[in-house]
């Protein structure tokens, strides 16, 4: 097979292509997870279809639209998602997934207090309840492929992959579409009052790839943030530790708080230093 299937695109051709392949997956994908869920029956208990519904909305949604879009635009589809030799000193970036949690939690907290309307906190507190019934309630190894593996892969694929990748070129500058990615990536999950903590997670994961140019360094810190919540749920629900999964590694001192945050940044300078040693000798 040739690639691209589209000889002849211009940027604006290639967005409307994205925006559609996009609406179709997404529209698609719900629908479609609502007649298998629907085939199933009483097959499945309750988690277990929504596990099986999250996973369906994320294959159509997420990871498709990416896939054909770069088969019909790009000369080397692979290549141009960033599926390239992972640097081994990105694997830095998986570290400060852990080092920033202190900082994180007390910005979570900040945002957890902002006066925002009710209906927004209803409808957040709803999302929240079946995101938790999963994780009480489903397979271990099923919430670490959906909210692991599978979430890591899917969410970096269209964010880091298509959309930040095109921002960067549109604005031609990498900070402002590093930005502006991370700021659709939080506000897509509506959680607003954990926009910010997540438009946190957002930059770390739009500066790595950008560093690396490897989308694996990205879904590695990805896959690590969101299997540390399901396993402290599991451990949790075993009766094995005792800590709140969404408060993990909180705290009320300023110095944890304020070396979290240097310790996260000095990450990612040593990281961008070994970029520029990259670029000076390439």
């Amino acid at each position: 097979m040739t690639f691209p299937l589209i000889k002849k695109t211009t940027t604006g051709s290639k967005l409307l292509i994205f925006l559609l392949l996009f609406v179709f997956g997404m529209v698609f994908g719900s629908v479609l997870g609502m007649l298998v869920t629907g085939m199933t029956g009483s097959s499945l208990s309750e988690a277990g279809t929504m596990q099986l519904m999250q996973a369906i909305s994320q294959i159509i949604g997420f990871i498709i639209p990416p896939l054909a879009y770069v088969a019909l635009v790009k000369e080397r589809p692979l290549n141009a998602l960033g599926f390239k030799k992972l640097p081994a000193w990105s694997l830095l970036g998986t570290v400060a997934m852990f080092t920033v949690i202190p900082f994180n939690n007390a910005l979570a907290e900040w945002n957890e207090g902002m006066n925002l309307p009710e209906t927004l906190r209803m409808f957040e507190d709803m999302a929240q309840q079946v995101s938790e019934q999963m994780l009480n309630e489903g397979n271990f190894f099923t919430n670490i492929l959906i909210f692991g593996a599978l979430a890591a892969f899917s969410e970096e694929l269209l964010f880091r992959s298509v959309i930040q990748k095109a921002l960067i070129r549109v604005f031609n500058n990498p900070h402002i579409g590093i930005v502006v990615t991370a700021i659709l990536f939080s506000a897509v999950h509506m959680e607003f009052f954990g926009f910010f903590p997540r438009l946190m997670l957002g930059l770390m994961l739009g500066y790595m790839f950008w560093m690396s140019g490897s989308i694996w360094s990205s879904m590695l810190m990805h896959f690590a943030n969101n299997s540390t919540v399901v396993v402290l749920y599991f451990l949790n629900n075993k009766g094995i530790i005792d800590i709140d999964a969404d408060h993990f590694g909180s705290t009320d001192n300023i110095f944890v708080i304020v070396l979290s945050l240097m310790v996260t940044v000095a990450i990612f300078w040593v990281c961008y230093r070994f970029k520029n040693k990259k670029s000076i000798v390439n």
